[in-house]
């Protein structure tokens, strides 16, 4: 099984999304950073604020598209601050994300565990937050893909469903993960797990609540 440590999974989660890093105290006029975040819609469906995963709030400059009034979003986006730290959203991509079934709720039909490939991992604002590679024959395939939380006593682990329906793994296709760690009774340094089947080896990844 392959084995992240949460320094290094943290480090390719940085390196790969650009993340501004949580260190940096200050932000100079004209940074461009992507990431995952939670977005905030006003009452008529704009994106207004931001927060990213490092404790940093941002006021949207520009009208967003539309969506939900009201709204809390798991997203990815791609933003540039201006000199008053404003944010002007360039990209915004959704991010899977609701509260974790249990395994026993998934139908055996949809048990299923074909391979993914995890690009990177790590636990921020709150969530375990997770860049998926799906590999596909075609662009347009239509594949199942889920998550779920496993019960096992003490131990708080995640896992991936995904069912291929026979398709070859030709092209691969993004699919970004932000799973809620509230209600799980975590404290600081709680280990959550990550486990799934991949296509060289499996995953089995430990991270440190934070």
């Amino acid at each position: 099984m392959k084995r992240f440590t949460p320094a290094l999974l943290i480090l390719t989660a940085v390196c790969m999304m650009a993340l501004v890093s949580c260190e940096d105290e200050k932000e100079p006029v004209g940074t461009m950073f992507s990431g995952f975040m939670t977005g905030y819609t006003d009452s008529e469906g704009y994106m207004t604020v931001l927060n990213d995963d490092f404790g940093k709030q941002y006021m949207v400059r520009e009208k967003s598209d539309k969506l939900r009034p009201d709204t809390m979003y798991r997203i990815v986006a791609t933003v540039e601050l201006d000199e008053n730290k404003t944010a002007l959203i360039h990209q915004m991509v959704p991010a899977l994300s609701y509260v974790a079934p249990e395994s026993s709720e998934i139908p055996d039909s949809m048990r299923v565990k074909d391979p993914v490939q995890i690009e990177s991992a790590y636990i921020g604002g709150g969530y375990l937050n997770v860049n998926v590679i799906i590999k596909v024959k075609k662009e347009d395939t239509k594949h199942s893909f889920r998550y779920a939380h496993l019960n096992i006593p003490g131990r708080t682990e995640f896992t991936f469903y995904h069912n291929a329906y026979g398709d070859e793994p030709v092209y691969s296709k993004r699919a970004y993960v932000s799973i809620p760690l509230f209600g799980y009774g975590l404290t600081t340094n709680s280990k959550v797990f990550l486990s799934c089947k991949g296509y060289e080896e499996d995953y089995a990844i430990q991270l440190t609540y934070k």
